[in-house]
């Protein structure tokens, strides 16, 4: 019953993360909209591998590419990629300091950024100006914030 009872717990930080990511922003301010799903899927895939991974990442960014209208499974490869180089590298992740950390999740992100760029513009040839990639700096600088958060969520439910 405590399993089902974290897992249940886990998702709804999804739920938040995902709502994050759909809520309407003003198409200017649109840029400095941080990767939301990316901070959840790596934070869980780094520090509780065990209990979210490539499949609960894909499913979440399955959901995401309905929600945003986007090709099935853009989102949804570019979040298990997300989550699969996190689990890899947890070990030494969690060992890191912040400001690495920090560099790791700019990494991602830009992964993130990049695969779904690119298979966009494989449907429709699109051309990504600098604000396309600012999103991925402002996701880096939230990590501390959001680690801080996730953490004391963790505590909170027990895991």
């Amino acid at each position: 019953m405590v399993a089902r009872h974290q897992f249940l717990w886990v998702q709804l930080s999804f739920l938040i993360g995902f709502s994050l990511t759909i809520m309407p922003i003003s198409s200017d301010m649109e840029f400095i909209n941080p990767q939301w799903m990316v901070l959840i899927v790596a934070y869980w895939s780094i520090y509780t591998p065990d209990k979210t991974g490539i499949v609960t990442a894909w499913v979440w960014g399955l959901l995401l590419d309905v929600a945003l209208g986007t090709h099935m499974g853009i989102h949804a490869l570019s979040l298990a990629l997300v989550s699969y180089m996190s689990i890899i590298l947890y070990l030494r992740l969690r060992m890191y300091p912040l400001w690495q950390q920090m560099f790791f999740i700019w990494l991602i992100a830009g992964l993130d950024k990049l695969v779904s760029f690119q298979l966009m513009n494989v449907f429709i040839p699109i051309s990504a100006q600098w604000d396309y990639w600012t999103s991925t700096l402002i996701t880096c600088l939230i990590w501390p914030f959001a680690l801080f958060m996730m953490k004391w969520y963790q505590q909170k439910i027990r895991m």
